[in-house]
């Protein structure tokens, strides 16, 4: 410590110079920065579900789609239809779709004397009521169209637009075609749109808004604080220009890695806005202390007091909080270790800065004239002792009521529910959802698992058991509909008999099965078959599609822990492989909930361990986990209670908890065991570090409430949500911080402090 402060005292202009050159530079790499909204992102490149769904993409041509729905009362008029071919050409000529199914192409089998023929579905518009009703008949005999291209009540349209797996496209593009689109032909028919690629588009432009809202928003809010907090704009600017610094040499760094910022990486900035400033904020609190107690010292002792005093406490409350943030890199998702080591970095970067661009800029700058004013801080300092006088002499009642209350709230931990969900970031009433919920409501939703079969798929025996596990799915309720090679190979051998419905069957011949595909080649199109098998001549792999409704997170879990339970005790002999967009929801679910135990466990244990070496005490490392594990409790049980789903955003908010919250109990603490080892007595004590101390630490809690307030205006529910959150943990620290531990360690008066 006196050989930073020789370097501060010596060369204050260049530290300060110095800090704005390489702040320069990172700044200059940001405009490079990526975004990736995806949710295949989240997980490694070398996870089975990702590794699969890549795979499935490859085979078939993509499995990923955008439904478009029109919806009319006079939907089969020959004026509508004829309206709406325009738009499935219209669809067809978007380049990132490489096929669109609707009822425009739609394929019939149509039995000849000859076998079949294939023919398109719809060769003429119907113009009277008779052939409307004609019409109707038809589509209802027809179910790979009826309920999946028309709905049951014959008012809504699709049409299935299936993206290909090697065409590198601009998310943003496309979902812009559409919406020219729905410009153009909405009315008085509705229009909608549905899929996971218009969805991240979607988040990727939310993320841009909340960064560019973020930001401004955050660093107002954190200028009115501050200027509250110490009424001088040195006690404003200092904290919040290594805040600046801080953030700016994170998203530097990650441009210069090349990382992408993915969903959950828009709440990095609020973090380091609200936290980093965390050691200025005491370091400038402990400057105007010691500069009230005596106006005449020379500043440059004052600083040097003030790096003496804070030099242990700021490096534990650093050292906690980035290992509150590094606990994140035990979690199974390697997006959110990402995010854990950046905000580290970040921290990391402020804790520096706090040492050295502040008391640089201390040394220079004049001191504030306010401080020379009689009374300045008194009302602080005895609200304050009042506060540490209520606590200590109601302490036992207050620990009981407390004691209950954890009982009462903890109860709720047992009713939280996991939901990774992307439709679910949003509002009900958001374009988003009512897009989502339409398409669902009509056409039975756009989310999907994907199943791929490796074997002979002419071989009777494997589109049995191919048929056996879509039957099993479609017992389900939250399955709409299956599809599969299997359903064209009965509605051809259907047709070869004469429509005769109890052939509706596979068929038990090999040969009769690839003369089936054969003849369909010859009549109809082949590429019907490209999302289904990856070869019509030679196919050994296939693609069971199972479209999913509107559902919750957990209840994907179950499906699929229950299909692949189904497959392995009942289709062993063929490779089978489970994998799509619902697949990967349900796996990011687990994901999440293993990754907050390791995280929580590994952080609580290892700042255990740090602080009972720290105070040589067991007791001492039990007390500075207390209120960490009191906030706990509450906000998770509060979660519980309140229907708050844990989620990507939610996810991190222990190691959050941990990594800020254990600087209260560390400052305070430690602060206390000095005045004690200076000769007062335990309460009083308590009352000066109160005093001295606990206006810094009420200044970083409210700095870090108040920093993640702007969450709550994020679009994202996940975000807004883990703003509030974040906000009732963090006051729930400073309380435990400041009442529950005066009145424990007054209650018992622990030996450590006394050592």
């Amino acid at each position: 410590m006196s050989r930073l402060f020789k370097l501060l005292l010596n060369y204050p202009r260049t530290i300060i110079g110095g800090s704005i050159f390489v702040t320069l530079l990172f700044l200059w790499q940001i405009p490079a920065l990526e975004l990736d909204p995806s949710m295949k992102a989240m997980i490694a490149k070398d996870h089975p579900v990702r590794v699969n769904m890549d795979m499935i993409d490859s085979l078939f041509t993509g499995s990923e789609i955008v439904i478009v729905g029109v919806k009319s009362d006079s939907l089969l008029s020959k004026h509508t239809l004829t309206k709406f071919e325009a738009l499935h050409d219209s669809l067809e000529n978007i380049e990132q779709f490489i096929q669109v199914f609707s009822l425009y192409n739609a394929r019939d089998i149509i039995s000849t004397e000859d076998g079949f023929v294939v023919e398109d579905f719809l060769e003429e518009y119907p113009t009277t009521a008779e052939e409307i009703k004609e019409l109707k008949a038809k589509l209802i005999g027809n179910d790979l169209v009826y309920g999946n291209m028309v709905t049951e009540d014959f008012c809504g349209m699709a049409f299935i637009c299936q993206l290909s797996s090697s065409f590198d496209y601009d998310e943003y593009v496309l979902r812009d075609q559409i919406i020219k689109l729905k410009e153009h032909f909405e009315g008085p028919e509705e229009f909608y749109y549905s899929g996971m690629p218009v969805i991240r588009a979607a988040i990727s432009k939310n993320m841009q808004i909340d960064m560019k809202t973020f930001m401004p928003y955050g660093i107002f809010l954190m200028i009115i604080l501050l200027s509250l907090s110490f009424r001088s704009w040195l006690g404003v600017f200092m904290p919040l220009s290594v805040v600046i610094i801080s953030v700016i040499w994170t998203f530097g760094m990650m441009s210069l890695l090349g990382i992408k910022l993915v969903f959950i990486g828009v709440i990095i900035p609020v973090m380091l806005i609200a936290i980093a400033n965390d050691y200025g904020i005491h370091i400038i609190a402990h400057y105007y202390e010691y500069t009230k107690s005596d106006p005449e010292i020379l500043k440059a002792e004052i600083i040097r007091k003030t790096l003496r005093k804070l030099r242990a406490p700021i490096f534990i409350a650093g050292l906690t909080t980035i290992i509150g943030f590094l606990s994140l890199m035990g979690h199974v998702l390697p997006r959110i270790k990402e995010l854990g080591w950046l905000v580290s970095f970040g921290i990391l970067v402020a804790f520096v800065m706090s040492l050295l661009f502040i008391p640089a800029a201390l040394l220079v700058a004049n001191r504030p004239k306010f401080l020379s004013q009689e009374h300045s801080l008194d009302k602080m300092n005895r609200f304050l002792h009042g506060w540490g006088k209520f606590f200590i002499n109601f302490r036992k009642p207050f620990l009981l009521i407390m004691a209950a209350v954890l009982i009462f709230v903890g109860l709720g931990i047992q009713r939280i529910v996991v939901d990774t969900d992307p439709d679910h970031y949003y509002n009900e009433d958001n374009p988003i959802r009512i897009n989502n919920n339409a398409i669902t409501e009509m056409f039975g939703g756009a989310t999907q698992i994907s199943i791929q079969v490796n074997g002979d798929i002419k071989e009777p025996e494997t589109l049995r058991k191919i048929d056996q596990v879509a039957s099993h799915l479609e017992k389900n309720p939250l399955v709409s509909r299956t599809a599969s090679i299997v359903d064209q190979i009965k509605k051809m051998h259907c047709a070869f008999h004469g429509g005769k419905k109890e052939f509706e069957v596979i068929p038990d011949n090999r040969q009769l099965i690839a003369q089936y595909l054969f003849l369909y080649s010859l009549t109809g199109d082949e590429s019907d078959f490209d999302q289904f098998i990856d070869d019509i001549d030679y196919p050994e792999n296939a693609h069971l599609i199972v479209r999913l409704k509107k559902i919750k997170t957990s209840q994907i879990v179950k499906m699929v822990e229950d299909t692949e339970d189904y497959i392995r005790a009942n289709l062993f002999g063929v490779p089978i492989t489970l994998t799509g967009a619902a697949a990967l929801i349900g796996e990011l679910a687990k994901m999440i909930v293993r990754g907050q135990m390791v995280s929580l466990s590994v952080s609580l244990v290892i700042i255990f361990i740090i602080m009972t070496f720290i105070f040589r005490s067991f007791v001492g490392g039990l007390l500075s986990i207390i209120p960490l594990g009191t906030a706990i409790i509450l906000v998770f049980g509060l979660m519980g209670y309140l229907n708050i789903e844990l989620n990507m955003a939610t996810a991190m908010l222990t190691s959050i908890m941990i990594g800020v919250g254990v600087d209260y109990t560390v400052h305070f603490l430690w602060h206390l065991r000095e005045h004690i080892r200076s000769g007062q007595k335990l309460e009083e004590a308590i009352y000066t570090t109160l005093r001295i101390s606990g206006k810094g630490i009420v200044f970083n809690a409210l700095s870090v409430i108040i920093g993640f307030t702007v969450l709550t205006l994020s679009v994202f529910l996940p975000v807004y949500f883990f703003g509030f959150l974040i906000m009732l943990s963090i006051s729930m620290c400073l309380f435990g911080s400041l009442a529950l531990l005066p009145a424990i360690v007054s209650w018992i008066n622990p030996k450590f402090l006394h050592r």
